[in-house]
């Protein structure tokens, strides 16, 4: 049953509709209210640390079933409404590799950025670099040399601190390049243990300080090392 809001009514969560959609009449209302949803992921990607890349352009993860979850969608709307997005240049879409969601970039058109109250950075309405190609900030420019140069330090110090990516349908298994090269190789049906561990932590809320050390623990006790056989023998025993 609804009810009347008073002044003492708490407003339930809410996602901020973007003005510009509205012009948007090449687009349809999934392809909108889809928008609206990665830019809220968005917002908090900017909140979090380790959901930037190496030009300071905030990404985030969201798997193409549980887009169509959330906006009880099939797949194959999600999927058009992603690529009417990428036709209209409000997103970009990178590949992570085989068996991974893609990052997907949201950008905003500049001219809007004076009708909002600025939550997103200036750095997500500039153009993302293809493989090929390098675009350098407007930050960046702007930057004297000084700055420029402490701001690189400030930047490798903190990828160096925690270059891990997100893994899971939760995007909340966090493993480095080397970490995810190794389990490939050690851990069969690794990339079932991630998602196991993913929603495993999304369920219970309990956190581990180490993904690629616990999924080696989960796959050791699936999969126990065969116990080595000895043919020793007591002083006053025959083998």
């Amino acid at each position: 049953m609804t009810q009347f809001l008073t002044q003492d009514s708490l407003i339930p969560p809410y996602m901020a509709f973007p003005r510009f959609l509205l012009d948007k009449e090449g687009l349809s209302e999934t392809a909108k209210i889809l928008y609206t949803i990665l830019l809220d992921r968005a917002r908090l990607s900017q909140k979090n640390d380790g959901w930037t890349d190496e030009q300071g352009h905030v990404f985030i993860l969201f798997p193409i079933k549980n887009l169509a979850e959330v906006m009880h969608k099939s797949e194959m709307s999600i999927k058009t409404a992603l690529t009417a997005l990428e036709k209209e240049t409000l997103i970009v879409r990178k590949r992570q590799g085989a068996g991974f969601p893609n990052s997907i970039y949201v950008r905003v058109p500049p001219e809007t950025l004076a009708q909002t109250d600025r939550n997103l950075s200036v750095r997500q309405t500039e153009n993302y670099p293809t493989d090929r190609k390098k675009t350098v900030s407007a930050t960046d420019r702007k930057l004297s040399s000084s700055n420029k140069e402490k701001n690189n330090m400030k930047r490798a110090n903190s990828e160096s601190k925690d270059n891990r990516t997100a893994y899971g349908s939760y995007q909340n298994v966090f493993l480095t390049a080397e970490e995810l090269s190794a389990l490939q190789s050690e851990v069969p049906y690794y990339q079932e243990y991630i998602e196991k561990l993913s929603r495993y932590m999304a369920s219970s809320g309990k956190q581990y300080a180490n993904h690629a050390a616990t999924i080696r623990s989960w796959a050791l006790q699936d999969h126990p090392a065969p116990a080595r056989r000895t043919y020793e023998c007591k002083e006053d025993e025959s083998l």
